[in-house]
């Protein structure tokens, strides 16, 4: 009789030892899917040569899905400059690129061909003072944004070479998959260190961007 105790008892504990160790493992593998998942989501919203704005050492990025032609993009401009320089080193604006608008993917290698000189800021400014003279979305003329560059400084002759170049073509290719793999369907578009905003509008990003601000860096 107590060996049959005994048997039952060893028999109980091997099934609670196996059920642990399949829980063990079962959490194991959950980890490892979701490091993998997230390897994945941060590679897409990440380009190496990507236009940055504010210092690489911050710790909170706004990563952009942008159109030149877009106006809301026109009018989100300067509020997310103001965020950005609102906190003082701790976040980085990341461009990457989505040409939604007939026209705008023109415009898109003219900044990536500024970004090679290292003016994209001022031509991306100077391209959306210039919107309504070249977005119209009946009938848009990007190449008439050459026009409006002179006083930016950009060697226009090198940057209409680069504009055509492989390379251009690449990083709005590149950032086309990213925002399809990612499901962004309109501009601005915006993740704040990974998070969707999903309520648009400038104050809704503040919010995000200050959440994370105090995530990543406690109380001021």
């Amino acid at each position: 009789m107590q060996s049959r105790k005994l048997i039952l008892i060893l028999c109980g504990l091997g099934v609670l030892l196996a059920f642990a160790l399949g829980i063990h493992v079962y959490q194991k593998q959950q980890r490892e899917a979701a490091l993998l998942q997230a390897q994945a989501f941060s590679t897409l919203l990440s380009r190496q040569d990507a236009p940055t704005y504010g210092p690489a050492t911050a710790k909170v990025r706004i990563v952009e899905f942008f159109d030149p032609a877009c106006e809301t993009r026109r009018a989100f401009y300067p509020l997310v400059k103001k965020i950005v320089d609102e906190q003082g080193g701790k976040v980085q604006l990341v461009v990457r690129y989505l040409p939604l608008h007939k026209g705008s993917d023109v415009a898109v290698r003219i900044l990536e061909a500024a970004r090679q000189q290292n003016l994209f800021w001022p031509v991306t400014e100077a391209t959306l003072r210039a919107q309504p003279m070249w977005a119209s979305h009946g009938n848009p003329e990007p190449e008439h944004i050459w026009e409006f560059l002179g006083p930016t400084g950009l060697d226009i002759p090198r940057a209409r070479e680069d504009a055509r170049s492989p390379a251009a073509q690449a990083a709005l290719d590149q950032d086309i998959a990213a925002a399809v793999a990612l499901k962004v369907t309109k501009t601005p578009g915006f993740y704040v260190n990974g998070r969707p905003l999903t309520e648009f509008g400038p104050e809704q990003l503040k919010a995000l961007v200050a959440t994370e601000v105090q995530r990543a860096y406690g109380q001021p």
